[in-house]
């Protein structure tokens, strides 16, 4: 898998634990804590059966990269078959072994990185970061290099999702849904031609900056990482906050954070999202973290004016 300095083309896999925080919430900083472990190191176990090699957990998610795209996405389709095969017990669904079952959403990209004493670096790492964090709960998510570098032979069924960008990374990065249930019929499907059609324009303003949401750059993603298309760099901001994209015609902001987004429409009531989504329309604000106060601190950036045209 590389040397010391090398760069040499992997596939990256990040496995991200669901809702994390509800465990902590459930049974405590520690005991959430060895739960969390215990959930990793099963994840671990399963990277290693299929050839692959563990970098590092990255808070309640593992990094892990494969010399094979194919071992990757068997790898993927197995921790999830694992995290839903099991008894409950005490409110906790387990494993055969013992290990708490939860909901994961996994990432998978491949591209070129460079190895340094057992950490890997560059665009493909950042990539990566932002197909695990557009992920549901339940789902596998891999980026066109990844299924054009599969086995000839390769029987994964794929189904098409949509097109995203990652900043500082030049080019739309497509993404796949990997079905990893029994499925009688392959599904591909490909919604750029009806988004064409039906498609308007999302104009996001800060400050000076304007950001436009349409077919041409259909989804953007917002957070404290200097990853993300908007980034804001504030305690309050989650890694990857939220991402607003189009679906065919229509804008749907997902909240990804711990704090939540708050929408505040000009003709409609205010909306309060956390770990789940919401259409915009018209015009109005959208404050990521935190309420809107009566008097705005101009000085802070956290706040988006959107305009549907």
């Amino acid at each position: 898998m590389g040397s010391n300095g090398m760069t040499c083309h992997l596939a990256i896999l990040f496995a991200d634990i669901s809702k994390s925080s509800k465990i902590y919430e459930l049974s405590g900083d520690q005991a959430g804590q060895e739960i969390v472990g215990k959930i990793l190191k099963h994840l671990s176990d399963l990277t290693v059966r299929f050839e692959g090699k563990v970098i590092k957990t990255v808070g309640d998610a593992i990094l892990a990269t494969f010399d094979s795209s194919g071992n990757s996405i068997e790898a993927a389709k197995s921790m999830q078959k694992a995290m839903k095969e099991g008894i409950w017990k005490n409110g906790i669904k387990l494993s055969s072994e013992g290990v708490p079952l939860v909901n994961i959403h996994i990432g998978i990209h491949y591209g070129p990185v460079v190895m340094d004493h057992g950490d890997i670096f560059g665009d493909a790492v950042n990539v990566a970061a932002r197909v695990v964090d557009y992920a549901n709960p339940q789902q596998i998510v891999a980026t066109r290099a990844t299924i054009d570098h599969l086995p000839e032979d390769s029987s994964h069924f794929t189904r098409y999702i949509t097109k995203i960008t990652a900043k500082n990374i030049s080019g739309e990065i497509e993404l796949f849904e990997i079905i990893h249930e029994d499925q009688n019929t392959t599904m591909v499907i490909d919604c750029r031609k009806l988004s064409k059609a039906l498609c308007s324009s999302l104009y996001l303003m800060r400050g000076g900056q304007v950001i436009t949401v349409d077919f041409q750059k259909p989804a953007i993603s917002i957070g404290r990482e200097e990853f993300n298309d908007v980034v804001i760099q504030y305690s309050w901001i989650s890694r990857i906050h939220a991402h607003i994209e189009n679906r065919n015609g229509v804008f749907m902001l997902k909240d990804k954070s711990t704090n939540g987004t708050f929408i505040y429409p000009q003709d409609a009531e205010p909306m309060y999202v956390n770990k789940g989504e919401h259409p915009l329309a018209g015009k109005g604000v959208i404050v990521f973290g935190r309420e809107k106060e009566n008097k705005m601190d101009d000085t802070l950036t956290d706040t988006l004016e959107y305009d549907i045209k």
